[in-house]
């Protein structure tokens, strides 16, 4: 049965662990939510600040596994509601604990655009004081976007997250990206539980983003020498209903 999403963002209460949880193997496919396996399905909400009114739905399933260039990957379709009927559709897969991205197939402005996608695997298996820095590209023809930023992760923490009622013991992952002149774009928390799911995902933006005047008033993150603003949080079902 799917999870009716409340209008408003349930509350969310995070709190520091000192000790007790240092390792997490990540089962799913990270800010997308689905665990990664063939016929999972997941669904997941967003809540834009400073109203934290429910803003979309987003339906993410695992279809099948698929060939490509001589790979066999596994084949994410989402749909999102409200949306306008055209689902993405993310082809990726799973070596030595790291999550390759391969290909994203998606919609803009009514025109159906598939993307190679040149990106530095993501490692799944999570040790607190990890950190990981790479690229993530994507090209369609001649049309490049992506290529102009780093990406950088710090498992940065172990923390208590109760979502709505519901507690999780997780690590944090803190996400975030610099531009050429290695100024703040955007930053992220996903914060995965001790049985390898993602409950619950924070997106700030910095100061290059194109609506960081608008976020003056929301919650703030100081991350190396940038300051960032919440723009939206993400809830996946099973945050509500527990594993």
């Amino acid at each position: 049965m799917s999870v009716v999403f409340p209008e408003h963002e349930p509350e969310v209460a995070i709190q520091s662990l000192d000790a007790g949880l240092e390792e997490v193997l990540c089962r799913d496919a990270l800010s997308f939510f689905v665990e990664l396996q063939v016929g999972a399905a997941c669904d997941w909400s967003f809540y834009d600040w400073p109203e934290c009114v429910l803003t979309t739905v987003s339906h993410t399933r695992v279809v099948g596994r698929v060939l490509l260039d001589g790979l066999e990957c596994l084949d994410l379709r989402n749909v999102d509601e409200p949306g306008e009927g055209d689902d993405s559709r993310f082809i990726c897969r799973v070596v030595d604990e790291r999550l390759h991205q391969l290909q994203l197939e998606r919609t803009q402005s009514g025109a159906r655009l598939i993307e190679q996608v040149d990106a530095t695997p993501a490692p799944l298996r999570l040790r607190r004081g990890d950190r990981w820095s790479g690229h993530e590209v994507y090209r369609c023809g001649d049309q490049t976007r992506g290529a102009e930023s780093t990406q950088h992760r710090l498992v940065d923490g172990a923390f208590a997250v109760r979502v709505a009622g519901c507690g999780f013991r997780c690590l944090r992952q803190t996400w975030w990206e610099l531009n050429r002149e290695g100024a703040g774009v955007i930053l992220a928390e996903l914060y995965v539980a001790d049985f390898g799911r993602s409950v619950f995902w924070q997106r700030y933006n910095g100061p290059t983003w194109r609506n960081y005047e608008a976020l003056k008033g929301n919650p703030e993150r100081e991350h190396e020498g940038a300051t960032y603003r919440l723009w939206y949080d993400c809830i996946p079902d099973l945050a509500l209903t527990g594993p």
